[in-house]
């Protein structure tokens, strides 16, 4: 991702900090107050923190009790499966659906299934693949992030673009042989947000994706440009702020 070089910049601008009246009112008079004023960018990337994973239990039979005892047979297995496995029920939907093709029935289960742990979702779909025939088709994880994920990755991104403003005014201050002192404004600019990257986008089909590459595939990263204005003050000054 390319970004244009950041613009620092100091200015010292005349502004009404303090004004002293003199007993007859005549006279007025203002302390300067100067500024650096800088902008910066700052990015987080986080990876994602859920998955969910289909399990489908298929059966196609003469009689529909045939089907349904076939398919529940292999229900109960997965189910089962996942208790050892200390998978949460409520992490864990079972849909059915029942039909006639030409004389027919056939029988589907579906099993949609959460994980936050993701070796616990590797060890439930190797064991699942191993022990169940080819009745049941066990589809690859899909990654993806809870909204307080994205929130804190979005806020994490902010919190670093302030740091690296005020890392770089600093520095500049001190080029200056001046003193930091208090910021006066910080103003979000700039947001942008991108999961995965080209290269994972151009490889083209999904089905092909590694475990890790589905993750990386996943992966949300947030950049955020901030202006951020600060007082500029003597060191000697910023000798007395600090003390």
């Amino acid at each position: 991702m390319a970004f244009q070089p950041s613009q620092v910049f100091a200015s010292f601008s005349p502004q009404a900090n303090e004004v002293k009246h003199t007993l007859g009112g005549a006279s007025k008079g203002q302390k300067l107050l100067r500024e650096i004023q800088v902008s910066s960018t700052g990015e987080a990337t986080r990876a994602p923190d859920r998955a969910t994973v289909r399990v489908v239990v298929n059966s196609t039979k003469e009689a529909i009790v045939d089907a349904k005892t076939s398919t529940t047979r292999r229900l109960d297995y997965i189910i089962q499966t996942l208790h050892t496995h200390s998978v949460k029920e409520g992490d864990v939907t079972i849909s059915k659906f029942i039909q006639r093709v030409e004389g027919v029935y056939s029988m589907e289960a579906e099993v949609t299934i959460v994980f936050v742990d993701f070796t616990k979702c590797q060890s439930v779909c190797n064991f699942l693949t191993e022990k169940l025939d080819e009745s049941v088709r066990v589809y690859p994880p899909h990654f993806y992030h809870s909204a307080h994920n994205l929130e804190a990755v979005r806020r994490q991104a902010c919190l670093n673009a302030v740091q690296n403003a005020r890392q770089k005014a600093l520095e500049v201050a001190r080029l200056l042989r001046q003193a930091l002192g208090r910021p006066l404004t910080i103003r979000e600019e700039e947001t942008s947000e991108v999961e995965g990257s080209s290269r994972d986008a151009s490889n083209g089909h999904d089905g092909a994706l590694t475990f890790q590459q589905r993750m990386a595939s996943a992966t949300f990263t947030v950049t955020t440009k901030v202006f951020a204005q600060f007082e500029l003050v003597s060191r000697e000054k910023g000798k007395q702020l600090k003390s």
